[in-house]
């Protein structure tokens, strides 16, 4: 290990000065027993959620120092640890299954294994009082026989007074690996696996139809009144009386002014949120969250969907208040603020277009993205 932070072994005075200042921890040498007989057979744990630049030391030889998260860099050095016929589990953040510079971690713990992701929501119930995140708990067992499967959980919401319920009632959906998207989805029913085999089915995306022009839809990358609505117009904003626009606004620009409207009805449909809640961390809006989601020309260019489209956005800016607070930062600030539920029979019309375009079902479809949007755990479900 000196010799890995250019000490001259050599001399016992510098080698003698390295372990001083660095203090080393060789897991060989401190658990020779365990790591002489093939490493530990169990591993579990809940590792620190920090970033590199968050500590003192710079960890090397690493795959996952690419991620920058010291939890990644415990998870690699745990199955470097691990028995080969060993098993380790740890709570993580939710990014774990939902970033892109997860991959590799994801890549690690499937090789070879059995590996499950359990996902949790933070509202209302959270699995850590303090802990005000979504979080993944992992398990990656390596099995005597070469089967090597991956299983998921959808997004597991819960009340305080159900909490009891959570574990036992868990199901999960067996998931593809050698994924070709950063994303474990998170499913827990195979009406969802369904869903996403159709969706996955089409051709293109949103990214064939962006481009760089003055064609832009409005929303919003984190937090604030009008989180996850999209519109063609910029919301109404005042700080202390001067008009301006939230830090947090953003705008997607479209190859043709044709698609706003009918690409407005498509981000605001229960089935995008959805698309939403199964691939990122729900955290963000990013680029990406909607780059991927599948959609075809037909289905811009629906005119069914651009008459919705419109429809929301009068029936938005009809249902609209202006927001008054008082910030100690930035003093009085008046924020255009839409009230969705009031649109839910013009969303419900959305959904109905969208379902004959991917060959969904649309009676069990509605039933499924209506519950798994708003239901919380219900203890009815039977086990796995």
């Amino acid at each position: 290990m000196a010799g890995e932070y250019g000490v001259n072994v050599d001399k016992q005075k510098d080698f003698d000065a390295w372990k001083t200042s660095h203090q080393p921890f060789h897991w060989f040498v401190d658990f020779y027993g365990i790591m002489n007989a093939g490493g530990f057979d169990v591993i579990i744990g809940n590792p620190p959620y920090l970033e590199l630049r968050q500590v003192n030391y710079a960890p090397r030889s690493f795959q996952t120092c690419e991620s920058g998260a010291v939890h990644a860099m415990c998870i690699e050095r745990s199955l470097m640890l691990l028995n080969v016929s060993g098993a380790i589990s740890m709570i993580v953040p939710l990014a774990l299954v939902s970033t892109q510079r997860m991959t590799v971690v994801q890549r690690l713990l499937e090789a070879q294994s059995l590996t499950w992701y359990a996902n949790f929501s933070w509202r209302p119930g959270k699995l850590f009082d303090t802990v005000n995140r979504a979080l993944t708990i992992f398990v990656a067992c390596r099995p005597s026989l070469a089967v090597d499967r991956t299983w998921s959980t959808n997004y597991q919401k819960w009340n305080s007074d159900t909490r009891g319920d959570l574990i036992p009632t868990m199901t999960y959906c067996q998931v593809k690996r050698g994924r070709s998207s950063f994303w474990v989805p998170k499913l827990g029913d195979p009406v969802e696996q369904a869903i996403l085999a159709k969706l996955l089915a089409s051709k293109a995306s949103f990214s064939d139809f962006i481009g760089k022009s003055g064609n832009v839809i409005y929303y919003r990358t984190t937090g604030g009144l009008y989180w996850k609505v999209f519109t063609d117009f910029a919301p109404a904003f005042r700080c202390n009386g001067k008009s301006g626009h939230s830090s947090r606004e953003t705008t997607l620009a479209l190859a043709k002014p044709a698609y706003i409207k009918s690409a407005i009805a498509v981000l605001s449909s229960n089935i995008f949120w959805w698309w939403y809640t199964i691939t990122s961390n729900l955290r963000d809006l990013n680029p990406s969250d909607i780059r991927g989601y599948p959609v075809t020309e037909s289905v811009l260019s629906d005119q069914k969907l651009i008459a919705l489209g419109d429809q929301y956005l009068c029936n938005l800016k009809q249902n609209s208040t202006m927001l008054v607070r008082q910030q100690k930062q930035t003093g009085k600030t008046e924020t255009q603020s839409f009230k969705v539920q009031k649109s839910k029979p013009i969303l419900d019309g959305i959904d109905a277009v969208l379902a004959e375009h991917y060959g969904l079902l649309l009676g069990r479809v509605a039933d499924w993205l209506h519950c798994s949007r708003i239901a919380l755990r219900r203890p009815t479900k039977m086990p796995l």
